[in-house]
């Protein structure tokens, strides 16, 4: 959800569930919940499972039951393939890494064909023109570091977002991820989470990224006022706007 290649740029100790907004339409409640812990993720969303450890990602859709099939809105389906192109590196506290091949698959369905409020930049809101309810994203790719030594990324980039009961938006964005050496040992962890919560219009807006992992990065996105210390990991972004960051850990 938060990848723009053009740009350059979509927990706790123990184990952590994360809830999410209410869904819009039929005060229907769909849920992620995330389940960290050092040894990899699970989440669980609507329609959806996925688990990440240090040996792979593995996803599971149910397309009669992902996301809220009663709005008619169709599942949107794409993969990126990253090669041949040039993309921020990961950038952690044991190396920094850059993408040499892989792919980025996301699927994701509408639950309302609205803008989320202003702040958010107008080229985000082009590129994704309503509530992703929810998105499922996907990185498994192999990197190099700075000693020319090969390994691989995989990363889970998940989104759910909902007009709220007063006419509000809200949003979640976790982003998880583990880089594993060739031993399969794990060098450093993703682990951010990014809620964004307003009543109408974007009034009384707030907005937070908690960092429990050992990647930590900012970029310019030039996307106007606000948007030139955003939190963003290798190729993705948490919230498309500068926002708090809390850093906690494992």
């Amino acid at each position: 959800m938060r990848f723009a290649a053009v740009t350059g740029v979509a927990m706790a100790a123990g184990l952590v569930s994360v809830p999410v907004a209410h869904a819009a339409g039929g005060g229907v409640r769909h849920d992620i919940v995330v389940k960290e812990s050092r040894r990899g993720l699970k989440a669980f969303g609507p329609g959806f499972t996925l688990k990440l450890t240090r040996d792979g990602l593995v996803t599971r859709v149910n397309e009669d039951e992902f996301g809220d099939p009663g709005t008619g809105n169709p599942i949107v389906r794409q993969v990126i393939d990253f090669a041949g192109r040039t993309l921020r590196p990961f950038v952690c506290e044991n190396g920094t890494y850059t993408i040499k091949a892989g792919t980025f698959k996301r699927v994701w369905r509408f639950s309302a064909l609205e803008r989320r409020p202003p702040i958010y930049p107008e080229q985000f809101q082009t590129a994704f023109p309503g509530f992703v309810t929810p998105f499922l994203g996907e990185i498994d790719a192999t990197v190099t570091d700075a000693a020319g030594e090969t390994l691989r990324v995989l990363v889970s980039d998940l989104g759910y977002e909902a007009k709220t009961r007063n006419g509000g938006f809200r949003g979640t964005y976790p982003i998880h991820g583990l880089i594993v050496d060739g031993k399969g040992k794990v060098r450093d962890r993703i682990s951010l989470l990014g809620r964004f919560k307003s009543g109408a219009d974007g009034a009384n807006a707030r907005h937070w990224i908690e960092d429990r992992g050992t990647c930590h990065q900012t970029a310019d996105l030039k996307w106007g006022p606000g948007t030139d210390r955003v939190v963003v990991t290798g190729p993705l972004l948490v919230l498309p706007f500068n926002s708090t960051v809390v850093t906690r850990r494992h």
